[in-house]
């Protein structure tokens, strides 16, 4: 997971707004780094830093105003998580063309950054072939079953700079086109073209390319294949505000929360209902809200976690010790609230167990919790993901049978836990 953000002005306006609205927008998706990239007469400015976006904009564009007087008229931007890409964009010279270049995905069975990987591929083949859609249709075909990519590029040649966008033809990660005036915007979320004000105009489609230059928009789907989803964008990665695929995300979450509620209603007793912050809070509020419809009363949702608004998302925190640490800072319990209460708590996920066991299940003990029943919108991660082969430290990792029961068990600090 990154966040990529593409702007293109039609008519040559300044895109300086758009550029920092939208790459602060996807911050959520990337804390390692960001960069953006945009055309100049001579080449690209490209600059990328370890900072998170907000605080780059500020130190090295001297803010809103100081990359207005840049006067950018497109331009890239990037929020880095994937340890498997370096800081972003990166630029690639060709014969007869430059490329400046961010991605969100990862691909396998490459050694060194697959950033590098992706511009060295794409640049190689504009050469041999002179044509962005034909160059496009050879990456896929070289990075057939290598994994997840969107990518927001902007190439120089003699005929101009175009922004050009493509998703893998899978389509495992979100990507969407909108627009503002005569302003063309290709970003990782819907989030991002919101907080640029724009219209969202569709989901670019798997295999598809984008090209927009001084002509205006182009596209075409280039290789046809399975859609595959990744559902950790409907349950975790994606902003709440989001439509990814044409769901709302929020509402997706909250659906997962009340199917939830179905299942188990009658088998549990629950006097509050909370989430863990932050993505827990759909499946926790549509859980609260089936299960007080059929107890026919008012199960209370209490916001009895407070997140640490100055906590990591301890999921890109790789060290085990280092996330439990994150764990026992990212959140503080409202001990008033939850004491002497069974307690049901909502969350994303259960990937490691360190999260929910060392932060949220011990320090809701710690608060005098009585029962602690996890209300969770993702099935057990039994397998690793293509895209992140590091599965063997899943805590559901090779469980069968009653797995939910057996890692409730293992997250449990005195064996309460339901």
């Amino acid at each position: 997971m990154s966040g990529i953000c593409g702007i293109y002005s039609i008519e040559g306006e300044n895109v300086a707004d758009e550029l920092l609205m939208g790459t602060v927008a996807l911050q959520h998706r990337g804390e390692e780094g960001c960069g953006i990239s945009f055309d100049r007469r001579d080449g690209f400015y490209t600059d990328t830093s370890k900072q998170l976006a907000f605080y780059f904009f500020r130190d090295k564009t001297n803010g809103l105003d100081g990359l207005r007087q840049l006067a950018p008229t497109s331009a890239i931007g990037h929020t880095l998580y994937e340890r498997s890409g370096g800081l972003q964009p990166v630029e690639q010279w060709g014969v007869s063309h430059l490329v400046s270049l961010a991605m969100d995905g990862v691909l396998l069975g490459f050694r060194g950054k697959t950033d590098s990987v992706m511009s060295t591929l794409f640049s190689r083949y504009i050469d041999e072939t002179d044509d962005f859609y034909e160059a496009g249709n050879r990456v896929m075909e070289t990075l057939d079953g290598r994994g997840s990519y969107c990518v927001a590029s902007l190439v120089k040649n003699s005929r101009g700079t175009s922004l050009v966008a493509f998703r893998d033809p899978r389509g495992i990660k979100p990507y969407c086109l909108g627009r503002k005036g005569e302003k063309f915007i290709v970003a990782s979320e819907s989030k991002a073209i919101d907080g640029i004000e724009g219209d969202f105009l569709k989901d670019i489609e798997p295999g598809e390319m984008i090209v927009v230059s001084k002509k205006g928009l182009e596209s075409k789907v280039l290789v046809k294949q399975q859609h595959a989803h990744c559902f950790f964008e409907w349950i975790y990665f994606a902003d709440p505000t989001s439509v990814v695929e044409g769901k709302n995300v929020y509402e997706f979450r909250k659906q997962m929360g009340r199917r939830v509620a179905d299942r188990y209603a009658d088998k549990i007793d629950v006097d509050l209902v909370m989430a863990s912050p932050d993505s827990g809070r759909g499946v926790a509020i549509g859980f609260q809200q089936r299960l007080s419809e059929l107890y026919g009363r008012m199960i209370p949702y209490e916001e009895s976690a407070v997140k640490n608004p100055g906590s990591k998302r301890t999921f890109q925190v790789e060290d085990e010790e280092q996330r439990k640490l994150a764990a026992r800072v990212k959140f503080f319990i409202n001990e008033g609230v939850v004491g002497g209460r069974n307690i049901a708590v909502g969350d994303d996920s259960i990937v490691r167990g360190t999260v929910f066991r060392d932060g949220m299940i011990y320090k809701l003990r710690k608060a005098g919790a009585g029962k602690i029943y996890a209300v969770i919108s993702c099935p057990a991660l039994l397998h690793a993901c293509i895209k992140d082969p590091r599965g063997a430290s899943f805590i559901a990792r090779g469980l069968d049978g009653a797995v939910g029961e057996q890692v409730a068990g293992l997250l449990s600090y005195d064996g309460r836990c339901c």
